[in-house]
């Protein structure tokens, strides 16, 4: 049995005996998914050395998770957080409903214009200019780091498929590949 796990064992015993049994077990299965999760990716010894930088990577990884899995999914980190005496509490997914309407507003205000772009970098840039947005609000949009922007937008990549679909959904940019005859 690993570390973690036993560690974990030793909060959830007394924690599922009592109150809501069937709503505590779902909450510890949430809790042994996402420290499965951190396991297999960062190699999780013990359930002190989380913080927040781990739930970062893991809301990061299920941006696609319906708004209440993510929030069950989130007091099921708060409940953990607790058990461990952290002060704060567990950053928030991103996919929140206000990020959402800002999308979708930005579509209505700002309809698509057609431009063929033979970079990402320049599509990129040029959707942003078209939304009048700045880099630190499409930032703010996507869950990216500015910096990643700023490399996107001079050619540089090396981000995960993941994070550039959800850039070309946010800015409405759309691929067309064509062969060329030679």
């Amino acid at each position: 049995m690993r570390t973690w796990a036993r560690e974990l064992e030793s909060y959830t015993h007394d924690y599922v005996r009592r109150g809501g049994k069937q709503n505590r077990r779902k909450q510890v299965s949430l809790i042994v998914n996402f420290l499965e999760f951190i396991d297999a990716h960062e190699g999780l010894t013990s359930l002190h050395r989380l913080g927040k930088r781990h739930v970062i990577i893991f809301w990061k990884a299920h941006r696609e998770m319906p708004e209440k899995s993510a929030y069950d999914h989130w007091l099921g980190l708060c409940q953990l957080w607790g058990w461990l005496g952290k002060a704060e509490k567990p950053p928030r997914p991103h996919k929140t409903p206000e990020i959402q309407a800002r999308t979708e507003q930005m579509a209505v205000i700002a309809p698509p214009k057609i431009r063929v772009c033979s970079d990402l970098g320049e599509a990129v840039k040029a959707a942003r200019g078209q939304r009048n947005l700045t880099v630190a609000q499409l930032a703010n949009l996507s869950g990216l780091e500015v910096a990643e922007l700023e490399g996107i937008e001079r050619g540089q990549s090396g981000l995960p498929c993941s994070d550039v679909q959800r850039l070309l959904v946010i800015l409405d940019i759309r691929l067309c590949f064509r062969s060329e005859n030679r």
